[in-house]
């Protein structure tokens, strides 16, 4: 294919834990161009006492950004080629399937942030950790997949059990059953749940009995790139297209497609930086011995058949969760891209007074509170001195982030042996400067910031390879041209 060729249209559903977006991509055969059609805020609701995400609002915002993405394909001559969904990890729907529930019957989707903060010790009694680990490469953490399910199959949630085993689909195959009544898993995102086995890629049989989830139905695990099917007649009208629509299981975990382009050799510090950090590195085979759990490092599958070794830390979510309280206490709304600006001018002044560093990944950040307090109380604890305001916080959470992205750095080259040699920042993080900047100081190496955009990117680059349009992710990531402020290297210091 080439330039002259008749460019395709294809939608990607970027699902983020702050907010979501529906981008299309247009791909004539060397360059590839995106334009937002839709975004929409996100976040966790309260129902009936628990913390849930708003799943019906959000797939309804979905169907409204893919009748966009459908129009704007057809106002530049053609047709909405394709459709990829990606999204954070973890959450699940529980649809009974055969029951009298139809594909376009949202189930609840509970949100992790709301997890019981106990089901770890318990699943040990049944399972040791490190034997679990030898298995999923996944640490043992409250939010996991594997906890959640536990917490309703012991019975600690109220209500009736269903008549018929409910079925596990993780929030990007939840919305592609949703759009087509297809049901499967695929790899990147079921990698999450600490219940896949990183050796043959597919469900862990002999730890999801063991861990009391045999009641629960477990999809088909496919690859990154599979044909799902098309969309199903109610949604194509709804839609406004003229025929179904082919829907392909991405990279659906957004990190996953977020660093689609990384290669497997370890050299590189790849940190995607949105609501949570993950940072680590792209490798051809995970990690699962005892050493990398200890140094808390998670194993999650790669778009093109890579291992992603990974730190979770808390990320975005603080500067969020602090604009809300400061918002609350105002009476009128607090930018947090305001506050990030004011910080930045802070530290670059010749007065500026190095700020208290403290742990992003202590659980006590996990849910949502009084951040701020929070915040103070760490830094005090770090035997550090307390923000003396709301910029002098802001600047706290950036160091503390840019230290542990640094500090994950040695970590895994510590485990694999390979020298880390460059650092790339792609999601929402990679516009901090602040971020970028000290992230360059604490590592002594070259920070490339961007693709911003880089889930969406990835997700459509799996859909043109997935359909024949493109020869390899790739020769995508080399005919993106949008963002002229995406990867724009920050330098060494």
């Amino acid at each position: 294919m080439t330039a002259s060729a008749v460019p395709s249209f294809h939608a990607a559903v970027d699902l983020g834990a702050s907010s979501g977006r529906v981008i299309v991509g247009r791909w004539d055969g060397e360059q590839l161009r995106l334009v937002e059609v839709h975004r929409f805020p996100n976040g966790p609701v309260v129902r009936d006492g628990r913390l849930v995400w708003d799943a019906e609002r959000l797939f309804e915002e979905t169907l409204t950004g893919l009748a966009a993405a459908v129009r704007h394909a057809e106002a530049a001559g053609g047709a909405l080629d394709g459709i990829g969904i990606d999204s954070w990890g973890v959450d699940v729907g529980l649809p009974v399937l055969g029951a009298s529930r139809l594909a376009s019957s949202v189930p609840e989707v509970r949100h992790h942030r709301g997890a019981d903060e106990h089901e770890p010790e318990r699943a040990a009694a049944l399972v040791d950790p490190a034997a679990a680990y030898a298995v999923t490469g996944v640490i043992e953490h409250p939010i996991n997949t594997a906890f959640q399910l536990r917490s309703l199959a012991a019975g600690s949630e109220a209500g009736p059990p269903p008549t018929e085993a409910p079925t596990v689909l993780l929030v990007p195959d939840l919305w592609v059953w949703l759009l087509t009544g297809v049901v499967g898993a695929e790899r990147t995102i079921a990698s999450t749940t600490q219940l896949l086995d990183q050796r043959s890629g597919d469900w862990a049989g002999a730890l999801i009995e063991r861990w009391g989830l045999g009641g629960f139905r477990f999809p088909p695990v496919v690859a990154p790139g599979t044909l799902a099917g098309s969309t199903t007649p109610e949604v194509t009208a709804r839609l406004g297209a003229r025929s179904a629509i082919p829907v392909h299981r991405v990279a659906e975990h957004d990190t996953a497609s977020a660093l689609a382009f990384a290669r497997p050799d370890g050299a590189e510090l790849l940190v995607s930086s949105g609501s949570w950090s993950l940072a680590g590195v792209c490798l051809a085979e995970p990690i699962l011995n005892e050493p990398a759990r200890l140094a808390g490092f998670t194993n999650e599958a790669g778009a093109a058949g890579s291992s992603l070794l990974l730190r979770n830390l808390t990320g975005m979510w603080l500067l969020t969760e602090c604009a809300r309280a400061w918002s609350e206490e105002d009476g009128h709304a607090v930018d947090p891209v305001e506050l990030v600006d004011a910080a930045t001018v802070a530290a670059e002044s010749a007065e500026a007074v190095p700020p208290t560093v403290f742990d992003v990944a202590d659980p006590r950040l996990l849910v949502p509170g009084d951040m701020p307090a929070r915040i103070t109380a760490l830094c005090r604890a770090a035997g550090g001195t307390a923000p003396s305001g709301r910029v002098d916080l802001v600047r706290s959470v950036i160091e503390s982030l840019a230290a542990a992205y640094a500090a994950s750095g040695r970590a895994a080259a510590a485990l694999t042996g390979v020298p880390i040699r460059s650092v790339r920042i792609v999601g929402g993080g990679s516009r901090n400067r602040l971020l970028c900047a000290r992230t360059a100081e604490l590592t002594g190496l070259p920070v490339t910031a961007g693709p911003a955009e880089a889930s969406a990117l990835g997700n459509l680059a799996v859909q043109l390879v997935a359909a024949g349009r493109a020869p390899s992710l790739e020769a995508v990531y080399r005919g993106h041209r949008d963002d002229p402020a995406d990867d724009q290297e920050q330098g060494q210091t």
